[in-house]
């Protein structure tokens, strides 16, 4: 199969993918794939100086990180490597612009936009990840404000342990609906092996919910983002809480090797699996406990449909588990926190 495409919008030509009388990429059979359960996405981030976002505003376009168009597709590289390849900078130029304006891309990363891109691509649930850094402008009340009353989005926070009165924060986060935390070295300046990560991690215990942990880096990623997300840095904090579930966002990326062997060696371990190729995935299937991969898109940094291409090229031929990855897995883990109905959806796409 080919896995070279013009750009995202190429990507019909998979037998996965059509337009809609819109423009729009879509699922061209909704029913054959299923529900979609995606255990990575965020909303628009306002950082350091920037004035707060609207994260309740429709845009007419969500402008993601790898843009629809333009950009050559290469389905058999990382995500983040295949855009670095041909914009390099480009995602750092966003960080940039979010630190000091509420305008520009990231303000179409929005509650509305979300839940039109998880329609189009079928997707029944989101966990939405904060993502904050010790000092300006914090994301996490901003999206548990954001996405209140809205069912399909299952709020995570980020709280810095660098930031004064992080332990009263996160009580008020977790009273507010949090139902999960987003660790990420690159905004915590610190790995996760770091004595204030670890002091985080045993308050967070006492919550019982889940942990999700940035991890790793591609090849492109500057040498100092690298030193903070060595995939060894993780195996303190899983090892210190045996009792906390903890998921490996990108499935350690280049390194996913590393993150099979935790996903192996310790039963609280889910490999989150955005971005990772068709051939990674592959091998992630064939040396683990297919219960504990999950799907995910990493949305806004990605249109849904650039990991849900993978994902489908990695298990042609298998439904049931294509339909475990996509949708079931997510969905008993949920409910194992309460956060999903026993039932809901249960018969789709038998």
């Amino acid at each position: 199969m080919d896995l070279q495409f013009q750009d995202c919008h190429d990507l019909d030509r998979l037998p996965w993918f059509e337009h809609n009388s819109e423009g729009r990429l879509v699922l061209r059979d909704p029913a054959a794939i299923g529900p979609v359960i995606d255990f990575h996405a965020h909303l628009g981030f306002a950082i350091f100086f920037s004035p707060p976002l609207d994260l309740n505003r429709r845009a007419p376009e969500t402008l993601t990180n790898f843009p629809m168009r333009g950009v050559p597709v290469d389905l058999s590289v990382e995500s983040g490597l295949n855009l670095e390849t041909h914009r390099p900078g480009r995602v750092a130029l966003q960080y940039m612009r979010s630190m000091v304006t509420n305008r520009g891309d990231h303000a179409t990363h929005t509650v509305p936009n979300l839940l039109s891109d998880m329609a189009d691509m079928n997707i029944e649930r989101a966990i939405v990840m904060a993502i904050d850094f010790p000092f300006g402008t914090q994301n996490s009340g901003a999206y548990l404000r954001a996405m209140q009353g809205q069912g399909a989005l299952t709020p995570y926070i980020a709280i810095n342990p660098l930031k004064p009165g992080w332990e009263a924060r996160m009580d008020r986060l977790v009273d507010a609906g949090a139902r999960g935390l987003k660790i990420h070295p690159y905004s915590e300046f610190m790995t996760s092996d770091h004595p204030l990560i670890i002091r985080m991690l045993r308050r967070w215990a006492r919550t019982g919910l889940p942990v999700q942990f940035h991890t790793a880096f591609n090849a492109l990623a500057p040498g100092f983002l690298q030193m903070l997300a060595r995939m060894e840095t993780y195996d303190k904090a899983i090892r210190s809480f045996p009792d906390t579930v903890f998921i490996l966002g990108h499935a350690g990326m280049d390194f996913y090797d590393k993150a099979i062997e935790y996903a192996n060696e310790y039963p609280n371990v889910y490999l989150e699996i955005d971005g990772q190729p068709p051939d990674n995935l592959r091998r992630i299937i064939d040396r683990v406990d297919h219960s504990r991969i999950l799907f995910g898109s990493d949305w806004p940094f990605f249109p849904v449909a650039l990991p849900l291409a993978k994902v489908l090229v990695a298990t042609r031929g298998d439904r049931a588990l294509r339909r475990r990855i996509l949708y079931d897995n997510g969905a008993a883990l949920l409910r194992r926190f309460g956060d999903m109905p026993s039932q809901q959806r249960a018969a789709s796409a038998q």
